[in-house]
């Protein structure tokens, strides 16, 4: 035993001087050989030896020292294990117990003062922190320590007990506080209120978010105003009050606070001070969610900016920097979603990436950023604007070689697996988390576009079943709860309809159209709950129509007029085909009347809007209330200057911040607008002002021939007849959508206009000469023969008889008028079009005026007899190729109205355009047409100073011409729309009605500079002498004949002009 007790005496004491010598010197290598001389001492120590709690004592100091110099979590779990021993092996009223608890006791507060602290170490110290807060004397400062391990553990491994110890603690030490002076330090109460917010957060006992708030606004309200802890209980507050709108009450006004107190942190955060970072970051969460909110792009730039300067400001090494990288990625994503800004996706990506990296894998929050990072993986393989399904369809299709056809889609493939298996990982790390209803969300998205691209049905599966826990997890009345019931709605439309699946769909829209969710969500889950229903084998056109009319009913709302024009444009864009579907369904009962209602209130809800401001709806109002009307007017300029103001959110720029108010001036005059609407429609005989108009007003716009409704479904397609009786009568056509989406390929042809025709041979026109024999085999010659307007020889240009076309969807790209049978494809009869009908086409019923109004004399005359006409000229502008034929037609147009207005060369500039127009009753503008792929609204008329100043379809818009008879665009494409708005028929032509113009002359492509010089000369001249706008069509009709009598065999060069408005 003497031996015994020598040798480890002598080791003992050898470990002493390894300690003190690792002390002095500061050597890490040193610390550890002191760890393993402590520790072979108590190997050789009999275990009731006296002795043996001092040598615990030092092994304990060793390793303290150990994890001070290394970090290494191993010596912290080495040491809480000594703990328990030394703890265990010491009486309770033993003389060093108390000394030798508060050595590892203060390490542990150290340890929770120090945010490089990792969570996952904090989490592990429970126990010890628990125990310490045993003690009376040292209670107060030990609850500190406890909560920060609380809450740490909350983070890594949700549990209810843990959430509720964490309410009391943070409940104790505001009591603490409160009896004291908390004026001292109102930091430390918002962190108490930030505590309670996270306890609710990770298990949901709402109640702690009251609690947090109001702890929150106590916080504020102790703060001096100029108090350096201000930014940080405002940054606190706002992200309590995020969490309230998120996960508690929805309302908007809780999130606009939230980003209200945010705006208040930041500006009494210095910037480049310890404040600044966490204020921006509180900003960019509460407006990156009122952009999911309302849709409104600017919030959503400016979050986006918000973010990356909030992280940036906190540097590669900041303890707390996966927060920053977590919030960047989530505003990255959707500004690329929203505007194809290829910067923000890559970012979006690298930070998510990172934020992973820095989390405990397996933990809460890990779980959360696996699930953003999955998010960023589905986003990059579909592109902006698109689903991921779509996009890998697309490459499917893409004309490259087999190789690198396959290449690409096994690419897609694997990064849609990457997905999937991201999103599972989420799911599985969240445990019992009570929000875990987002990561099964995401996964439910991401194994039905796995579906969708691979066929693979147990994907499907697992996207049902991720949905459906995903809605019996959703609170009511949070976003959460309707992207939960979309997303199963949308899984369940692809599966195999059943009675069961359907009443699952129906419960799901009924629950959505029960509570307070945004429209979106509603207008998505009963278009695709109706879609799925008209798809089936056995379509169930009834319930199908029910829930297309649910969607329609609040289509409105999802382009207010509180939106600035770009917002409402993508929200509308995002719902293509929900009119041609829900006529189709109505046709399926036949309901031809009812199918064409649908058509008019679906589309054109901004052409709708804009026309209703000059035509017999505003000479109503005029004649009712002329100071409401005034003012009514008045209102929507201001509104229109507003719009324009934004064109810049096209661009995938990310906003100034100076320009953040904006929408805040727009929703004022928006707000104006709606109390002036109310009080027009307290007027007798108005109380319809501004709605949807009603079959009998539809009736009232039928012009001098019939309209025809083109409606190209996924599930059928049909023209819709409005005779001159207004009776409806509808006919099924024998073609599909795939066919006439083929046939607008064809006409599809970007680029300006030009100054000599190109090399066109039979090869090149045979497309598109295919393509009009498909169109008269299978829409026009049977809609004519139906009409009874086909005649066994052409009928002369004076005296045919008058047709309005109205494509929906993908047939607005069509040229219908010019349907027909050319060359070696016509028979001996008349086969085309033009030999039977004089064509016009307007986008909607209602863009048509009442019939007594269209009946009216065209009295616009100048004194010299001939109409008030402006002619601009702009064959030569910076930038672009010239156009000589230009100048050639419109000193034609000056011989032909020697009192016309001339603007031409530099003159001719977007200002002197629009401060002209409304002057004159009829303009011709030969120049340059740009189609802008972002957006219609920016479709542009070449003018000399375009380059600083464009003239765009949003700014003609916004013009004001009364009086407006004829406008006739000798230019590329004005008349053709985009795919993404093709319901709402938005280009430049339709600018100029917008503005006024009863008639307009457009092209659906591409022309040359001698074709359009040609066809306007011999327009102008059989226009002559009268120039009465009532004969435009016909004139229209009678020059494009004129040059197909010459080309027959080349569509493209006569084709291409159409005549809008009646």
């Amino acid at each position: 035993m003497a031996d015994q007790f020598l040798k480890h005496n002598q080791l003992a004491l050898r470990a002493l001087w390894l300690l003190e010598r690792a002390v002095k010197r500061q050597s890490v290598r040193k610390i550890r050989a002191a760890c393993r001389a402590f520790e072979r001492v108590l190997t050789v120590m009999s275990p009731d030896h006296p002795d043996r709690p001092a040598c615990l004592a030092n092994l304990a100091a060793a390793l303290r020292l150990l994890y001070e110099r290394t970090g290494d979590p191993a010596a912290i779990d080495a040491l809480l294990r000594l703990h328990n021993t030394l703890v265990d092996f010491l009486p309770e009223h033993h003389p060093n117990r108390v000394s030798y608890r508060g050595n590892v006791r203060s390490l542990v507060a150290r340890l929770a003062a120090d945010e490089g602290t990792p969570p996952d170490l904090l989490s592990r110290l429970v126990p010890l922190a628990r125990e310490a807060a045993l003690d009376a004397a040292t209670r107060e400062a030990c609850l500190f320590v406890l909560r920060v391990c609380l809450r740490c553990h909350l983070e890594l491994a949700p549990d209810d007990d843990v959430s509720t110890e964490l309410a009391a603690v943070v409940r104790e030490q505001i009591s603490a506080l409160s009896s004291r002076a908390p004026a001292r330090d109102p930091s430390v109460l918002a962190g108490l209120g930030a505590d309670l917010r996270e306890a609710a957060l990770v298990t949901g006992p709402m109640h702690f978010l009251d609690e947090a708030l109001a702890t929150g606004r106590r916080a504020v309200e102790l703060c001096p105003p100029d108090g350096r802890e201000r930014a940080t209980c405002l940054a606190m507050l706002s992200n309590t009050l995020h969490a309230r709108f998120v996960h508690q009450d929805g309302s908007l006004d809780t999130l606009r606070e939230s980003v209200a107190v945010a705006r208040a942190a930041i500006a009494v955060a210095p910037a480049g001070g310890e404040h600044h970072p966490s204020s921006l970051l509180a900003l960019g969460i509460a407006l990156r969610e009122l952009y999911e909110a309302t849709r409104d792009l600017d919030p959503l730039k400016e979050a986006f900016a918000a973010c990356r300067q909030a992280l940036s400001a906190v540097g590669p090494g900041h303890p707390n920097r996966a927060p920053y990288l977590t919030n960047l990625s989530a505003a990255g994503q959707e500004l690329y979603k929203r505007t194809g800004n290829r910067e923000a996706i890559a970012l979006a990506a690298s930070c998510a990436a990172e934020a992973v990296r820095l989390s405990p894998p397996g933990s809460l929050t890990w779980a959360g950023r696996m699930t953003e990072l999955g998010n960023v993986q589905n986003i990059m393989l579909a592109g902006p604007g698109v689903t991921a399904g779509d996009a890998a369809h697309a490459l499917a299709e893409e004309e490259i070689s087999e190789e690198a056809h396959a290449r690409r889609l096994a690419e897609a493939h694997a990064l849609l697996q990457r997905s999937v298996d991201t999103a599972r990982e989420a799911v599985r790390a969240g445990g019992r988390n009570a929000f875990r209803d987002g990561p099964l969300t995401n996964l439910s998205i991401a194994a039905r576009v796995f579906f969708e691209i691979t066929g693979d049905t147990t994907a499907l599966d697992e996207a049902v079943q991720a949905a459906r826990e995903a809605v019996t997890l959703a609170k009511p009345e949070t976003r959460a709860y309707q992207d939960a019931r979309v997303t199963l709605i949308r899984a369940l439309a692809r599966c195999a309809l059943t009675p069961d699946t359907a009443a699952e769909m129906r419960d799901r829209c009924a629950e959505l159209a029960a509570s307070a969710v945004a429209p979106r969500a509603h207008v998505a889950a009963h278009f695709h709950y109706a879609e799925a229903l008209m798809s089936a084998d056995e379509p169930d056109a009834e319930s199908a129509l029910a829930a297309y009319e649910a969607a329609i009913a609040r289509l409105p709302e999802i382009a207010a007029r509180r939106l600035l024009r770009p917002d409402r444009e993508h929200n509308l864009a995002e719902f293509g085909g929900l009119a041609s579907g829900a006529a189709a369904a109505a046709l399926s009962l036949g309901r031809p009347e009812r199918a064409l209602l649908l058509l008019e209130h679906a589309r054109g809800l901004l052409l709708r809007e804009a026309m209703g401001h000059h035509g017999a709806e505003a000479h109503r109002l005029r004649s009712a209330a002329p100071e409401l009307a005034e003012e009514w007017a008045r209102l929507q300029r201001l509104l229109s200057a507003s719009d324009q103001d934004s064109a810049d959110l096209y661009h995938d720029g990310v906003v100034a911040s100076g320009r953040s108010g904006r929408l805040d001036r727009h929703q004022a005059l928006a707000e104006r607008r709606e109390r002036l609407l109310a009080d027009i429609r307290a007027i007798p005989g108005l109380e319809s002002f501004q709605q949807p108009p009603s079959f009998e007003e539809l009736r009232r716009r039928t012009p001098q021939g019939p309209v025809v409704m083109l409606n190209a479904g996924h599930v059928r397609c049909d023209a819709l007849i409005l005779d001159m009786e207004g009776t409806v009568r509808s006919l099924r056509l024998d073609c599909d959508y795939d066919e006439l989406d083929r046939c607008a390929e064809v006409f599809k042809s970007p680029g300006p206009r030009t100054p000599k025709p190109p090399k066109s041979t039979a090869q090149d026109e045979q497309p598109l000469l295919d393509a009009l024999a498909r169109l008269w085999d299978h829409v026009v010659e049977p809609v004519l023969a139906e009409l009874d307007l086909l005649s066994p020889v052409p009928v002369p240009e004076a005296t045919a008889p008058r047709v309005w076309w109205c494509p929906v969807g993908v047939a607005s790209f069509l040229p219908l008028h010019a349907a027909g049978r050319y060359g070696d494809l016509a028979p001996s009869a008349p086969s085309a079009a033009m030999d039977h009908v004089v064509s016009s086409y307007t986008s909607t019923l209602n863009a048509l005026p009442p019939r007594r109004e269209a009946a009216a004399p065209n009295t616009g005359t100048a004194s010299a007899g001939l109409p008030s006409v402006l002619l601009v000229e702009a064959g030569r502008v910076p930038g672009a190729v010239p156009l000589p034929g230009a100048r050639a037609e419109i000193q034609r147009l000056r011989e032909l109205i020697p009192n016309s207005t001339l603007l031409s060369g530099r003159g001719a500039t977007r200002d002197t355009v629009l401060s002209s127009l409304p002057a004159h009753r009829m303009a011709h503008l030969a120049c340059h047409a740009v189609t802008d792929p972002r957006s219609p609204a920016l479709n542009r008329l070449l003018l000399h100073d375009h380059a600083s100043a464009p003239l765009t379809s949003l700014e003609l818009a916004g013009v004001s011409v009364p009086d407006g008879e004829l406008a006739y665009l000798s230019a590329c494409e004005t008349s053709r729309a985009s795919r993404a708005l093709a319901d709402e028929a938005l280009h430049i032509a339709c600018a100029f009605q917008m503005a006024g113009y009863r008639h307009v002359i457009g092209t659906l492509w591409r022309i040359t500079d001698s074709a359009a010089g040609r066809i306007a000369d011999d327009f102008y001249t059989g226009l002559a002498p009268s120039f009465r706008s009532d004969e435009a069509a016909r004139s229209l009709h009678r020059a494009v004949n004129g040059l197909r009598s010459d080309a027959p065999l080349q569509p493209s060069c006569w084709a291409a002009h159409v005549h809008l408005g009646s």
